[in-house]
């Protein structure tokens, strides 16, 4: 099969397999744990050095971390109606990219629950949970012009920041508290491709 995905569901893997499903690709489904011995194989390191998932094999070409690798996805894969996951404008794309990179840089951080910030996490409660709704308020105020964040309709820069958002962190990160994101995320995880993949991974 050309195209693998390697990473335990239960990871950021998941934002991975949601838009593999969106774009409807087939695959073969490696799920390494975060621990797995083989992520330190030198053959893996020469793949990703950071011995990390996920991590995709294309057609022999291999990438890693969550949010470029659905941005390559798309771009590759996403153009055919009716997925338009990836805008076919310059525009449009740098939109895509700027929505994922925010993702990562504002929302990421104040969200994610790897064991090892832990400490980090409880030093900071307060300041970063502030921090975290100056960041809501941004994407709220996006969201309510169109409902979408690029060209009005669902995009691989919606799936990207709602998979940072996952429903087990918009659980704990107040985005209730937010009408138009907590109604565009409720959007994002009731389509079709993402309940598919949450049913079938868990």
């Amino acid at each position: 099969m050309a195209l693998q995905i390697i990473g335990s569901p239960r990871s950021r893997t998941m934002r991975t397999l949601w838009a593999a499903a969106e774009l409807q690709l087939e695959y073969e489904h490696l799920p390494w744990s975060w621990d797995d011995p083989r992520l330190k194989d030198p053959e893996f390191l020469d793949m990703n050095p950071a011995g990390a998932i996920p991590t995709i094999i294309d057609d022999g070409f291999a990438l890693s971390e969550s949010l470029s690798i659905n941005l390559y996805l798309a771009k590759k894969y996403g153009h055919g109606d009716p997925l338009r996951l990836y805008p076919t404008s310059l525009e449009g794309e740098a939109r895509v990219w700027r929505w994922s990179l925010w993702a990562q840089s504002h929302l990421e951080p104040w969200v994610q629950r790897d064991a090892d910030l832990l400490l980090i996490r409880e030093a900071a409660a307060e300041s970063s949970f502030n921090v975290l709704q100056k960041s809501l308020r941004i994407l709220d105020m996006a969201i309510s012009k169109s409902g979408w964040l690029v060209n009005g309709s669902f995009t691989i820069a919606d799936l990207n920041v709602a998979g940072v958002l996952s429903p087990s962190r918009a659980a704990t990160a107040g985005v209730h508290d937010h009408r138009h994101v907590s109604d565009w995320l409720d959007r994002c995880y009731q389509r079709p491709a993402a309940l598919a993949v949450r049913e079938r991974f868990g």
